[in-house]
């Protein structure tokens, strides 16, 4: 089980494995709630200066296809995909991290039970009480959160540089792992050293399930670059998929990319 990431590329390109280090780190005052988060989980409501934030990443970054092109419906949910992963990363918001994940909590925590004990002894190490850790998967990864950000991993994000992709034609001649290849591409044409993200919250169906049943697979690639307080410069690289059944985007891939030297004291948990 890694709450980081799996495999780690230098500049030079040579490949070795990102044993991301989890311990070592101070607590904070902020806590999660220790009840699990289940099906009835509601986030509030995205504020309005992270909206107009995200609004902004879309006005001076790139957008393809053009503003002007996406519909209402379209505009607003890349609003929100980007606002929350503003606050999570930047507020060490853990509320938003779940939001972007709202329908998948139940069962991300049946299907992440066999890992919930070696969840439990990486907060053992960032000296969190059994009594913290007494919930299902979601609120103890919310516990171990709370410990983990002893500060955001960004210091700032740069709007300018934002990069946005909304796909709509589907696979067409290609096949699901082609499809899934073209994440890798993408990640691997940045410069720096990068980390494939283990998502600790999966959707709840599987990608084959959404492809096959769902039209014309569509799907949104974006990249937000940042500041970590130690002034590196690095980029969160996403892929969201409409899941045309549930109504819902669902993360997909994430990589995270340092542009030089050491990554960061507080890697992104996707």
């Amino acid at each position: 089980m890694s709450l980081g990431g799996v495999v780690s590329e230098s500049r030079s390109g040579r490949r070795k494995a990102a044993a991301v280090t989890l311990a070592g780190l101070a607590a904070l005052a902020w806590t999660w709630r220790a009840e699990p988060a289940g099906a009835a989980f509601v986030p509030r409501p995205l504020a309005r200066e992270l909206r107009d934030l995200a609004v902004d990443c879309l006005a001076v970054g790139t957008v393809q296809p053009a503003l002007s092109a996406l519909s209402e419906a379209e505009f607003a949910a890349i609003v929100e995909i980007l606002g929350r992963l503003i606050s999570a990363y930047g507020s060490c918001d853990y509320e938003s991290f779940l939001a972007l994940r709202a329908g998948d909590l139940e069962s991300a925590s049946e299907r992440r039970a066999g890992d919930l004990e070696r969840l439990r002894e990486f907060g053992r190490e960032l000296a969190l009480s059994p009594e913290q850790m007494r919930g299902d998967w979601v609120a103890t990864l919310g516990a171990f959160w709370s410990v983990y950000y002893e500060r955001p991993a960004v210091a700032r994000f740069l709007p300018e540089h934002t990069l946005v992709e909304l796909h709509a034609e589907g696979l067409g001649a290609r096949s699901l792992e082609s499809w899934r290849q073209s994440f890798v591409a993408l990640r691997d044409r940045l410069p720096g050293s990068w980390i494939q993200h283990d998502l600790c919250l999966p959707h709840r169906r599987s990608i084959e399930q959404v492809a096959r049943d769902c039209g014309p697979l569509r799907w949104l690639d974006l990249e937000l670059h940042f500041e970590t307080f130690a002034g590196l410069g690095a980029r969160l690289l996403a892929r969201f998929v409409w899941d045309g059944v549930l109504r819902e985007w669902f993360l997909q891939d994430a990589a995270s990319v340092y542009a030089t030297g050491d990554r960061s004291q507080r890697h992104l948990i996707l």
